[in-house]
């Protein structure tokens, strides 16, 4: 009879050899600052590579994941032009579970088609124009839980389409997200400190922002939610809030609508905007056109509730109370064209500073407005009929 520890030592052996005839799996040791990744690979220590000229690490196949394992992979202090990780146009590759730290870009989704990042921290230390993330074309990318502290860019979406980022926050940043020409993009749970923007998009179209909180008080930002869709595209944004932005704007959208088919506009529903101070508004909007305005509050700001310039929007059962002047204010709201409201029906503004609400020219389609508690009280409206 053979020993018991002869069938062990046999048995592992075995199994050993089994795994490393199992096709496509395979593993790589510690890498080193400047290597290519050809497998899937876990930190199994920090990665500190501030003494390298070059990009960390690189991937040069498709499908793999790297692995941080909780570990953090280092750059220089102060400026530089290198890339923590860097996708190098491969497909479907995976960055999970660590942190990068201090290089100019600490993620680089560089025309990457349908990658992940997860349970990523990305810091900065010293590089005052630093990105956390920056998604540079491909599509289908898919961050979630992915945190940014003192990234000048907590996120950078640029020409891409399809990317979704989802409980993920950004603190000590200049903008949260910035996003230009960008499409069809899905941002939602985040949350977001700044001192200029929390999400600031331009020139895109057909994005999504749900249930995003902006916190402008946290670093004295500017705008909550910046989107400057420029005739290209409708937005939508859903059940988002901000507050404490510092004489600037809680929502600001400009030409958000699809110019080659103005059939479709964009979507403003259940959003929330307060408390920004020293002359912010609550809402403001040039432009829209088509565009649709349910369910959204704005309260204490400075200036005005909301600001519609050259409306023409369904604007319906949204509430504007205790701002520091008029509480819903059309401006250029012509008679003919698309100055016209659709319908303005059962919108309350109380206790505002000047108007509840008022126009330019008279709203026609108004029913069910309600304003009481104004500065201009008795007269709490001006060109639309409320409190009937």
């Amino acid at each position: 009879m053979k020993p018991s520890y002869r069938r062990a030592t046999l048995g592992v052996v075995l199994a050993l050899g089994m795994l490393s005839a199992i096709p496509g799996v395979a593993f790589a040791a510690q890498p080193s600052c400047g290597d290519t990744l050809m497998a899937n690979t876990t930190l199994t220590a920090d990665l500190d590579c501030s003494g390298y000229g070059g990009d960390a690490l690189t991937f040069g196949k498709k499908g793999i994941t790297l692995n941080l394992g909780g570990y953090t992979i280092w750059g220089p202090v102060g400026g530089d032009g290198q890339n923590g990780i860097d996708t190098n146009y491969k497909k479907h590759v995976t960055i999970k579970h660590g942190t990068v730290s201090n290089f100019n870009t600490n993620v680089y989704l560089n025309q990457s088609v349908g990658g992940t990042v997860k349970n990523v921290t990305t810091t900065n230390n010293g590089n005052d124009s630093s990105t956390g993330v920056y998604i540079s074309y491909g599509v289908g990318n898919v961050l979630t839980n992915v945190d940014s502290d003192g990234n000048y860019y907590g996120f950078y979406f640029y020409g891409s389409a399809a990317n979704w980022l989802t409980s993920s926050s950004v603190i000590n940043s200049t903008y949260g997200i910035y996003s230009e020409y960008d499409s069809n993009d899905h941002v939602s749970g985040n949350y977001f400190e700044y001192s200029y923007a929390g999400i600031y998009d331009d020139y895109s179209s057909h994005n999504v922002y749900s249930n995003n909180k902006a916190n402008g008080d946290a670093l004295g930002g500017y705008y909550g939610f910046y989107l400057n869709c420029d005739d290209y595209g409708w937005v939508k944004v859903l059940n988002n809030e901000t507050w404490g932005n510092d004489d600037g704007y809680g929502f600001y959208t400009y030409y958000c609508y699809d110019y080659s088919n103005q059939q479709y506009g964009s979507t403003f529903t259940g959003n929330y905007s307060h408390d920004n101070v020293d002359g912010s508004y609550g809402f403001y909007d040039y432009y829209s056109i088509n565009s649709t305005w349910t369910g959204n509050v704005s309260k204490r700001n400075d200036s005005y509730g909301f600001y519609l310039d050259y409306p023409n929007a369904w604007f319906n059962n949204n509430v504007a109370n205790w701002n520091g002047n008029d509480g819903i204010y059309a401006v250029d709201n012509y008679g003919t064209g698309y100055g016209n409201f659709l319908s303005f029906r059962n919108n309350t503004a109380n206790n505002n500073d000047s108007y509840g609400i008022t126009a330019d020219y008279g709203i026609a389609n108004a029913s069910g407005n309600m304003a009481h508690g104004n500065g201009n009280s008795p007269d709490d409206c001006y060109n639309v009929d409320c409190n009937q």
